[in-house]
């Protein structure tokens, strides 16, 4: 066919194909192999994705991430926005990192079809991976120079994008200490080609503190601050998370001590303006719940339950309706996933291997005789606990 059609035709037909049969047609000849696999047309390939995204009502695609009891691994699933958010209806991608260690991964964020991957959840960080999961390709990234022992006592974040100037992903890490000016930062959001921390720094006063927003540009690599709305400056800072709703910059205002009943979300409308903050939505559900997740174009508020499973809530009945997906409550993570043919060129294949023999280079610390679910869920409260008493330490005698 490609005898028949000049190369710009064909390059503009192929551009606007799914990445999984790109994948496929490679084979069909050397030239589209090296057509396809050029870093001009994977960069052609976003530019199409991009413009089609950003028509009226595009469909999204959900990626969802939890701890299955059943299987005892991690489990990712592709969900259309377009269907019903339920058990059934959703496909099983391939994890390459199942078993690769104790428990799970922490998801640092998703840009341009790439998902960050780092090992630091439960402890220290000995990998960080940049994964594909629709053309199964992943890139091991190297470690910094400065380790968890050699920046003691500070603590370190990681945040992750993509730098459209360079048109590179990036990986951002930044090490932060309890001083008597300095910020704390907790999790982050990407948005506007920039990452984002919920932080906050003693004022002059020493038994006061502020919370703010630091900002770090992914292009220019420089850090910046964003104030939040005043009703948020005084809250405590563990009850806050940066999220991006709708392309726009968000925040998650829930106790995070407990059980929550009721959270409110915040959204700056215009970025960068400080006057357009508002409160989005007040959500209240008398059966508690964790974490907020993710908003569905219908307006349905996802949540994860207090059984561990996920749930809907509507915003408009006040009613919450179980999805059937479960998992450990702190394993869930859901994020908007746009296919890409990102990482065709420098990643490697990256496909779900069965599980090790060796447990034990799983991190099972030999604790063969405990249900490996247990082990995670124990884990989760341990780390939970242990963050909230050295943040309420860092904060006695500020909020309390």
């Amino acid at each position: 066919m490609s005898d028949y059609l000049p190369e710009e035709a064909l390059t503009h037909i192929l551009s606007r194909l799914p990445p999984k049969s790109l994948i496929k047609f490679r084979c069909v000849s050397k030239s589209w192999n090296s057509l396809i696999s050029t870093p001009y047309f994977i960069s052609l390939h976003a530019q199409q994705s991009a413009l089609s995204n950003s028509r009226a009502d595009p469909v999204t695609d959900f990626i969802v991430r939890r701890y299955s009891k059943d299987e005892k691994a991690e489990i990712y699933s592709v969900h259309s926005d377009s269907a019903e958010f339920l058990e059934q209806n959703y496909v099983r991608i391939e994890n390459p990192f199942r078993h690769m260690t104790r428990f799970y991964y922490r998801i640092l964020g998703s840009s341009n079809g790439v998902l960050c991957l780092s090992d630091d959840l439960f402890g220290h960080t000995h990998s960080i991976f940049l994964w594909n999961p629709v053309i199964r390709r992943k890139v091991a990234l190297p470690l910094p120079k400065a380790t968890f022992e050699s920046t003691w006592p500070c603590m370190c974040v990681l945040g992750f994008g993509f730098d459209v100037k360079n048109g590179d992903f990036k990986v951002v890490r930044v090490a932060y200490a309890q001083v008597d000016y300095g910020y704390s930062v907790p999790p982050k959001a990407f948005v506007n080609g920039k990452v984002h921390w919920v932080a906050y720094r003693s004022k002059a006063r020493q038994d006061e503190v502020e919370n703010l927003i630091i900002v770090f540009d992914m292009s220019n690599e420089v850090f910046d601050e964003l104030p939040l709305p005043d009703i948020l400056t005084n809250e405590l800072p563990f009850n806050l998370n940066a999220a991006v709703l709708d392309h726009s910059l968000a925040i998650y205002q829930c106790d995070a001590r407990s059980w929550s009943k009721s959270c409110s979300i915040w959204v700056m409308k215009k970025y960068g303006d400080v006057e357009s903050w508002s409160k989005h939505l007040h959500i209240n559900v008398e059966e508690g719940f964790g974490t907020i997740l993710g908003v569905r174009r219908n307006g349905d508020i996802l949540l994860t339950a207090r059984n561990g499973g996920l749930i809907a809530y509507n915003q408009d009945t006040k009613a919450t309706m179980e999805l059937g997906i479960l998992g450990t409550k702190d394993s869930f993570y859901v994020c908007s996933h746009a296919e890409s043919l990102a990482l065709l060129i420098e990643g490697e294949e990256a496909r779900e291997h069965p599980p090790s023999e060796n447990l034990d280079q799983c991190g099972s610390s030999g604790d063969n005789d405990e249900d490996p679910y247990e082990r995670v869920t124990k884990g989760e409260v341990r780390k939970q606990t242990s963050m909230l008493q050295y943040l309420t330490a860092m904060l006695e005698g500020w909020f309390m």
